[in-house]
């Protein structure tokens, strides 16, 4: 049998060092793509995967990483691009410029340059399944982080547009929609944990377990799916919970 390869974006930490390693789990070669190299190399090294520096807000890292984890795997049927940046906490009407634009360069530009490299190998190859990192903020409103949530929702229109676009051809195209999650990221939002239904922020691994299920054929009739992970997060209504 020909190796299953999973590309995984801002692997070398949190949910993307999860997803690699649930991805090696199930018997998939992961290439570990990450700004710190150090630390895609030491996820990659417990997988027995590929290290490789990629800065998604350059669409030319992007598409050398992926030629580079293209030849070293043979192929590419996994992608999960997760790599971001949260911004600062700050109202829109003094929201720094330069900040609101560097984390649409990340978590957009970021998404839309990968997606664009992984299709173009996995359209060659005849199909593959691409998941997106989104956002319960990708669903509605959080004062105070403006240039994320605004990042999020485009996450989520480009993943809905790629999975009409290229569903006839075999290529699938999801995202997950985490509420809080345990990870450097999220570092001092504590107190929003007791706004989860479910009482507690989930675990990285939790939400590459969701990863992996829209990765896999297990979910093979779902594109265009935006999977909430958010332990009933967004499907409260507030003053009624």
């Amino acid at each position: 049998m020909t190796r299953r390869v999973a590309f995984v974006t801002g692997g070398g930490r949190g949910i993307g060092a999860a997803t690699a390693r649930r991805l090696a789990a199930a018997g998939v070669a992961v290439v570990v793509a990450d700004r710190d190299l150090d630390a895609a190399r030491a996820v990659a090294a417990a997988v027995d995967g590929l290290a490789v520096r990629v800065d998604v807000s350059r669409p030319d890292e992007v598409d050398a990483a992926v030629d580079e984890a293209v030849a070293w795997g043979g192929g590419l049927h996994f992608a999960y691009n997760n790599a971001g940046v949260p911004g600062v906490r700050a109202e829109l009407g003094v929201y720094p410029d330069e900040v609101f634009w560097r984390v649409q360069r990340v978590n957009v530009g970021g998404v839309f340059a990968c997606m664009r490299a992984e299709l173009r190998h996995m359209l060659a190859a005849g199909g593959g399944s691409i998941v997106n990192a989104a956002s319960g903020a990708g669903v509605g409103g959080v004062a105070g982080a403006g240039a994320y949530v605004a990042s999020k929702h485009a996450v989520i229109g480009l993943t809905r547009t790629a999975a009409v676009e290229y569903a006839s051809r075999g290529v699938r195209v999801n995202a997950v929609a985490p509420g809080l999650v345990r990870t450097a990221m999220v570092d001092g939002l504590e107190d929003f944990e007791a706004a989860h239904p479910i009482g507690r922020a989930a675990t990285p691994e939790e939400v590459a377990e969701a990863v992996w299920w829209l990765l896999d054929g297990g979910s093979s009739f779902v594109t265009g799916a935006v999977v909430p992970v958010d332990g009933g997060l967004t499907a409260q209504i507030p003053g009624l919970s």
